[in-house]
């Protein structure tokens, strides 16, 4: 029996989870645990995690993992929280986008075939979506969380930039876990 030829054409497989909901809804909590599955698996040496998450009164968990590549910037802002005027919101935001910036673009230079992304709203306040969307273009599989809710709506229009870049997100990828 002679071998059949392949339907991919030499294009990888993919597929792309986002988990969204509310603050202290458990995303990162999920989000961990998916990625010691893949280490338990022993594909640790195939996940990037970028771990955006500020860590600020309870909101924005840090990842807890061990067996993957880890980056997490040296500093994050919770623009919201820390902001008590919209240009400090706003300079919050942008000081997070940088250090995403330079974390996504590091990802794209040397890809694994897993990417996680913990917290990527941070990056959708005042970065570019077009650099997360080539990052996960360079995956096989990722999961990413976000925050999708009302808790922590303002009046600066942060929240509203979050709202329609995270339904973008979500009509790109291939499945959404709500929380």
């Amino acid at each position: 029996m002679g071998s059949r030829p392949s339907r991919c054409s030499g294009r990888r497989a993919t597929f792309s989870l986002l988990i969204v909901g509310e603050v202290r809804r458990g995303k990162t909590r999920v989000t961990e645990g998916l990625v010691r599955a893949l280490v338990h698996l022993g594909l640790g040496h195939a996940v990037t995690v970028l771990d955006f998450a500020p860590n600020y009164r309870g909101v924005g968990t840090p990842m807890s993992v061990e067996g993957a590549r880890v980056l997490r910037p040296p500093r994050l802002y919770a623009p919201r929280l820390m902001g008590r005027r919209c240009d400090e919101v706003w300079r919050f935001a942008e000081l997070n986008a940088r250090e995403t910036t330079a974390l996504l673009n590091a990802y794209v230079r040397s890809p694994t075939p897993v990417l996680v992304i913990n917290d990527l709203t941070i990056h959708l306040h005042a970065g570019d979506p077009g650099l997360l969307y080539e990052a996960i273009s360079r995956a096989t599989l990722f999961i990413g969380n976000a925050y999708y809710g009302e808790e922590l709506r303002d009046e600066c229009g942060l929240w509203r930039r979050e709202r329609r870049l995270v339904e973008e997100l979500m009509e790109r990828v291939d499945a959404v876990w709500r929380l």
